[in-house]
């Protein structure tokens, strides 16, 4: 498996996160999933992800920002963030902490969620998936400002299994929508029911054009 590349590291924050207790057109949970952009935009990005996944880092790295400031930002595209776990041992783990994170800050400050979901991808090392463990994620989150340790293992503890369903419902959507690997994205059109896929760290570049065939179909 190859490393992501680490030419471009920038951090990318929404300023607009929020929750959504529905269901998407296109048939996705979106209950308790991370979330950016307007509420109205036209364009939904489903983005399945793995904290192990090394090509997830080239996204988050190199192509998110410009993502963000160009479409996110401006209102075209929405953000919804689900978790694929299919890298090694400690990906289902990693993301019930992601999960119970954004639960904790949603309301409060989401911006919060956003700095742990970067620091995580941070710690990622280019030699495999070994360096995950509980120890790993436990700091992460203890250096995380606004985010406390304690309301986090208090929803890991007592919402742990229902995290878990919540999160296989996202495997199970991705399979449903012929995704098979990590990072995997669906863009959808709210308002013309049309979709496309993409899967891998595509460059800035080809989300641009997926999302203005999207928008123009």
């Amino acid at each position: 498996m190859a490393s992501s590349s680490e030419s471009n590291d920038q951090e990318y924050t929404p300023s607009d996160s929020h929750a959504d207790d529905g269901t998407s057109g296109f048939g996705i949970e979106l209950a308790g999933r991370p979330i950016a952009g307007d509420t109205d935009a036209p364009i939904d990005i489903y983005y399945w992800t793995d904290y192990l996944c090394p090509f997830c880092k080239e996204f988050e790295t190199e192509t998110l920002p410009k993502l963000g400031s160009n479409h996110i930002e401006t209102g075209d595209v929405r953000l919804v963030t689900l978790f694929y776990p299919n890298i090694g041992e400690y990906s289902m783990p990693s993301a019930v902490w992601g999960r119970c994170v954004w639960q904790q800050v949603v309301d409060s400050g989401p911006g919060a969620f956003w700095k742990w979901h970067s620091a995580a991808f941070d710690a990622q090392a280019g030699d495999g998936h070994d360096w995950a463990d509980e120890e790993t994620f436990r700091q992460i989150t203890e250096e995380t400002n606004a985010v406390a340790v304690s309301d986090v293992d208090a929803c890991r503890n007592s919402r742990g299994e229902a995290v878990r369903e919540s999160i296989n419902d996202d495997l199970d959507a991705g399979v449903a929508a012929n995704i098979q690997g990590t990072p995997g994205f669906v863009l959808y059109n709210r308002e013309t029911d049309t979709a496309g896929k993409l899967v891998g760290a595509h460059p800035y570049e080809n989300f641009s054009k997926a999302i203005e065939q999207v928008r123009d179909a």
